[in-house]
C-alpha cells in the first residue's frame, strides 16, 4: 500500500508521485494549454459582442414591416416600409389631395356668341386632382440618431388642376366654335381662343411631369424600434416646368388655316388688354416658374412585425 506524505499531497506533488516524469502535465509548463485558454477567452468575448450587436442592430433585409398614415402638403397618404439594413430602409405608398375647389368670376366682355352679347361674366371653378404613388429610400448615416436622407420619386397624374366653367355663357348655335378669346388684335388671324366643346363648356388643365423625383431630409425610422413611431419629412418634388393646356383655336400660318388643338397655352399669346385676361397671363407666367413643390409631412407608423 502506497504511503503519501503530507508534503506530496499538493496538486503538483500528487501528479508527480503518481505519473512518470516524462508524462507530467502541468499548467505551469504547458504552453499549448495556455494558448487554448487564451483562444477560448477571445471567442467568448467576441461572441458576447456579436450577440450584443445583434440585439442593437435588429434591422435586416425585409425582416420587419410597418404601416403608416400621413398628412402634409402632398395630401393624405398610406405607406408600407421595411428595412434593408440598419442604415437603409425602403418605403412605398400612395398620396392624394382632397378635392378642394376654387371659384372665380371673370368678365369676358361683349361677344355675339355669348348668351348675353352686351357683357358676360363667367364663373370658373378650379379642382385639384393630385394623386401619386411613391417609392422612397431612406439612409440613416448616424447610428445614434433617427436623422435620415431620403431620395425617390412620386409617380402619378399629369393633370394637377382642372378649371372649367360652372355656368353656360356660349349660345348653343356656337358650341364648339366659340369660347374665351385670350388674344385679340385688329387682325382676325391673331385671335387665340380657348374653344368650347360640343356642350358649350371650356376646360383648362395645369400639367406637370407624371414622374416627379423627390429629395429630402427627415427624422424618425420608417420601421420604429417600438410598436409605434413618428416620422417627419421635409423635401421637394421636382415637377419640371408646369404648363397650362387647353383646347385652343388659332390661325396656323404654316397650314394657312385655323386649327383646333389641345395644346400648351403660350403666355405671350394672351394679349387681351382687359384686367382679368392680364391676370390670367400673369398667373400662367408665374406657374411656369414653379419647378419644384415643397413637401412637409407628418407620419404615424405602426410596426406590424
Amino acid at each position: 500500500m502506497f504511503q503519501i506524505s503530507q508534503e506530496k499531497f499538493g496538486t503538483y506533488s500528487f501528479f508527480t508521485y503518481l505519473c512518470p516524469r516524462k508524462q507530467i502535465l502541468t499548467l505551469k509548463n504547458n504552453k499549448t494549454m495556455k494558448k487554448l485558454l487564451f483562444i477560448c477567452v477571445l471567442v467568448t468575448c467576441g461572441l458576447s459582442q456579436v450577440f450584443a450587436q445583434l440585439d442593437d442592430d435588429d434591422y435586416g433585409f425585409f425582416n420587419h414591416m410597418s404601416l403608416g398614415v400621413s398628412a402634409g402638403t402632398d395630401g393624405i397618404g398610406i405607406q408600407v416600409a421595411a428595412p434593408l439594413t440598419y442604415h437603409f430602409a425602403v418605403r412605398a405608398g400612395y398620396n392624394f389631395m382632397p378635392r378642394f375647389k376654387y371659384n372665380k368670376s371673370i368678365d369676358l366682355g361683349s361677344n355675339p356668341a355669348f348668351i348675353n352679347p352686351n357683357g358676360q361674366n363667367v364663373d370658373l371653378e378650379g379642382k385639384i386632382n393630385m394623386g401619386d404613388f411613391n417609392i422612397l429610400f431612406d439612409w440613416y448615416p448616424f447610428k445614434s440618431s433617427t436623422f435620415r436622407l431620403t431620395a425617390g420619386a412620386y409617380i402619378g397624374k399629369e393633370k394637377l388642376i382642372s378649371v372649367n366653367n360652372t355656368s353656360a355663357f356660349v349660345k348653343q348655335d356656337y358650341w364648339g366654335t366659340a369660347g374665351i378669346e385670350l388674344g385679340t388684335t385688329e387682325s382676325v388671324y391673331s385671335t387665340y381662343t380657348i374653344l368650347s366643346d360640343e356642350q358649350g363648356n371650356v376646360q383648362a388643365d395645369l400639367k406637370v411631369n407624371s414622374f416627379k423625383p423627390y429629395i429630402g431630409i427627415g427624422f424618425g425610422r420608417a420601421v420604429p424600434k417600438k410598436r409605434i413611431g413618428m416620422q417627419f419629412d421635409l423635401g421637394v418634388q421636382i415637377w419640371g416646368t408646369p404648363e397650362v393646356w387647353t383646347k385652343i383655336q388659332y390661325f396656323d400660318y404654316n397650314q394657312g388655316k385655323y386649327v383646333n388643338e389641345y395644346k400648351r397655352v403660350g403666355q405671350n399669346r394672351i394679349t387681351n388688354p382687359d384686367k382679368d385676361y392680364q391676370d390670367v397671363r400673369d398667373a400662367v407666367k408665374t406657374i411656369g416658374k414653379i419647378g419644384v413643390y415643397p413637401v412637409l409631412t407628418f407620419r404615424l407608423n405602426g410596426r406590424i412585425f
